[in-house]
């Protein structure tokens, strides 16, 4: 039973863990300013839920992360820079940071993976050159279309636009052309790439082709810019190399024309009423990711089904464990009983035999008393106690006359008549109380009563002695011829 619940906590443990990591939300980390134009926004796994928002005047960006938490409930810094300042506010299932700024500006928001961190760039797209512009619509590709982006930020490259190729080696390492990214990234830190990133994609490439001590380099040097952010290698998946090669020529150069009428200087974007909204979520993931509700659902579900599933199996197992129990119980009240049925017989033979066994030894003395006893010994105790009797009734009279007859008696005398009195009334009911049967036959407890009743022990065996001399003749004659003895005639 232990084990079996033991499994069953071990399994649940994993389920729960599983649902929690499937359903894991990022946790807000930090947020820092540098350079003045850009805000990183750090959390403990990389936000794929978010929106942003651009107010009517673009001074004041809001960007909300979804399913994400925050361990404080609002948090700011402050610059000198373009951004003057930014604010967190949690929320129950989101949260909510806001950029203010000095002046109207554009904006991008890029995804940093080894950092675990969003990216906000704000910049004028009236005075963007063609490099910087192929740069940030790569940045604005990157959450769509990794070939329109890497056609882009292919091109800044080639222009010497040092960011570019740090997202451009990022590609090729992700997509496992580690030669590709080796090459590109280390023209991106020559070029003076300042995306701490480039760091970390470095080591990792190395990492890749055995090289121990660059790898700690560029490790080392990752950690120096982040901090405390810890270090960790990116999902590689070569299936990307397709999609990242592929040829969107036409598709590229519409894409290009449209961005040049959109970000034509002769635009005014700041009379514009209705605010810029950009739509960071990649598409796919909005197919395929579940809203809040439908986790929490899903979470409900899944528990009750776990504890439905748990206590239905522990249901099963009392109930056969208590059906086992009343077999054993059966079995055992049966053997008892079986146990007490045969002690119950073998103590009732045992009784029965002790009882028959007792029950002769109890009457034999019963006849050898009734064939000893004497009926001349009874007649003779009868004629002791009538005498006895009459004796005391004598004695008795002879006081009752006395006190009658001396009208003075002196006081001495008077007590010992008293105690004399007293004792032959005593004597008197001790004989009435006495029993033929409580008569014994032996010499001295006969003895013994006659002293208890007061009885002369003298009269007693000379009346014996009489008795004995009548019977024994021969004695008789002897007696006889010695008192009286025979003249010589």
């Amino acid at each position: 039973m232990v084990k079996t619940i033991t499994k069953i906590i071990f399994f649940v443990s994993i389920f729960f863990v599983s649902l929690q990591i499937l359903f894991a939300q990022p946790n807000y980390i930090k947020m820092q300013i540098s350079p003045l134009n850009r805000t990183t926004i750090f959390f403990d796994e990389l936000p794929t839920e978010f929106n942003s928002y651009l107010s009517q005047d673009k001074t004041i960006l809001s960007i909300v992360v979804n399913n994400a938490n925050s361990k404080v409930r609002s948090d700011s810094i402050v610059s000198d820079g373009i951004i003057k300042k930014v604010e967190l506010k949690k929320f129950s299932n989101h949260l909510e940071f806001n950029l203010y700024l000095k002046s109207p500006r554009g904006f991008t928001i890029t995804p940093l993976e080894f950092s675990r961190a969003l990216m906000i760039e704000v910049f004028d797209w009236n005075s963007l050159t063609p490099a910087e512009d192929n740069y940030r619509m790569g940045q604005l590709s990157i959450n769509n279309n990794l070939a329109v982006a890497r056609n882009y930020f292919k091109k800044s490259f080639d222009e010497s636009i040092a960011n570019a190729g740090y997202f451009l080696g990022y590609l090729y390492l992700k997509a496992n052309m580690p030669q590709l990214a080796l090459e590109t990234l280390e023209k991106a830190e020559r070029f003076g790439c300042n995306i701490p990133d480039i760091y970390a994609a470095l080591a990792q490439t190395y990492y890749l082709f055995n090289d121990k001590k660059n790898y700690e380099k560029y490790k080392n040097q990752f950690y120096a810019v982040q901090k405390d952010v810890s270090f960790k290698f990116i999902e590689i998946i070569p299936e990307l190399k397709d999609s990242i090669l592929k040829e969107y020529s036409n598709i590229f150069e519409i894409t290009e024309e449209k961005v040049i009428d959109t970000t034509s200087p002769k635009v005014d974007t700041a009379k514009k009423v209705t605010p810029i909204v950009i739509n960071e979520t990649p598409i796919e993931n909005k197919t395929e990711r579940f809203s809040i509700v439908e986790k929490v659902l899903i979470f409900l579900v899944a528990s009750i089904l776990v504890t439905t599933i748990l206590l239905i199996s522990l249901y099963l197992k009392w109930k056969k464990e208590k059906r086992l129990l009343e077999i054993k119980q059966k079995f055992e009240t049966e053997l008892v009983r079986q146990r007490r049925k045969s002690i119950s017989n073998k103590l009732a033979a045992e009784t029965y035999k002790k009882a028959e066994e007792a029950t002769k030894t109890e009457k034999a003395p019963e006849k050898s008393s009734e064939q000893t006893l004497n009926p001349e010994i009874i007649n003779l105790a009868e004629q002791i106690i009538d005498s006895k009797r009459a004796e005391v009734n004598k004695e008795k009279n002879d006081l009752e006359k006395i006190t009658t007859k001396s009208a003075k008696i002196p006081p001495r005398i008077e007590v010992a008549m008293q105690i004399q009195k007293e004792q032959a009334e005593l004597i008197k009911r001790k004989i009435d109380k006495l029993e033929v049967a409580e008569i014994p036959l032996e010499k001295e407890k006969l003895e013994e009563l006659a002293k208890n009743l007061g009885i002369n022990k003298t009269s007693l065996l000379a009346k014996k002695n009489i008795e004995a001399i009548e019977s024994n003749k021969e004695l008789h004659k002897k007696l006889f011829e010695k008192f009286f003895p025979q003249k010589d005639e």
